[in-house]
């Protein structure tokens, strides 16, 4: 694949229930940069949008689930104001799945901006706009920078028909794990858009690593995420 045909977007997945927060931890501020959680999340990649020139011209999508009108108003406030960013939000009514459901739906709102053939999803007929590959990240990840994904994305570009995806080791432990954030080619669509329930796309990852179609990068900002209050006293620590 030519350089110039290379178009990537990005997905923010932020449909969780936060169950373990027991409350919207998206809503929680970022200790950093004073922005909540998604605020901050989004501006990041944002920042890696603006900074690397895209090719593609379509906007990050955020994946909304059952906090949708909290995170869309927070998006919305003048510190994040959407309408003066590249942003769409996208409500997944099917949340409650789980994160297989929050995939499919942001994967399916690109496709339907998009010119991909109707063989991958009757939603993208007829449509201009190139894509390529898709980057999906986190929104609970409040380590993770503009430039982390500049680097996976500059990997993927070099390695365009593999899954690239952050790697990183558990403190204490000796296996490496690969996760999102991870961009995926137009060969993976279907099988993304098949997943079901709460696995989120780690079987597709270790399905294509035994293929030797994985590229990792070593991305340790990856490990950190917030799944209760108390999570944030840990970052503060490490930061």
């Amino acid at each position: 694949m030519k350089s110039e045909n290379y178009a990537v977007a990005l997905v923010v997945l932020a449909g969780g229930k936060s169950a373990r927060y027991k409350g919207n931890k998206l809503l929680s501020e970022h200790p950093i940069s004073a922005l909540s959680l998604i605020q901050h999340s989004v501006g990041e990649a944002v920042s890696a949008r603006n900074d690397i020139a895209l090719t593609s011209e379509l906007p990050i999508t955020v994946v909304t689930g059952k906090w949708h009108d909290s995170v869309n108003t927070q998006l919305k406030q003048s510190s994040c104001k959407v309408s003066e960013l590249p942003i769409s939000i996208v409500h997944n009514a099917n949340w409650d799945e789980g994160l297989a459901s929050s995939i499919r739906t942001g994967l399916e709102h690109l496709l339907s901006l998009s010119a991909l053939p109707t063989s991958v999803s009757p939603l993208a007929d007829g449509l201009s706009a190139n894509l390529t590959h898709v980057l999906f990240t986190l929104a609970d990840l409040p380590s993770l920078s503009a430039h982390d994904f500049g680097r996976l994305i500059d990997v993927s570009k070099g390695s365009p028909d593999h899954i690239v995806c952050s790697e990183w080791v558990k403190e204490g432990d000796t296996d490496n794990r690969l996760t999102v954030p991870a961009i995926f080619p137009e060969a993976m669509f279907s099988e993304l858009l098949a997943l079901r329930g709460d696995t989120g796309a780690k079987p597709i990852i270790e399905k294509y690593a035994k293929l030797g179609k994985v590229t990792a990068v070593p991305i340790p900002n990856a490990q950190f995420d917030i799944d209760t209050p108390q999570d944030w006293e840990k970052f503060k620590r490490r930061n």
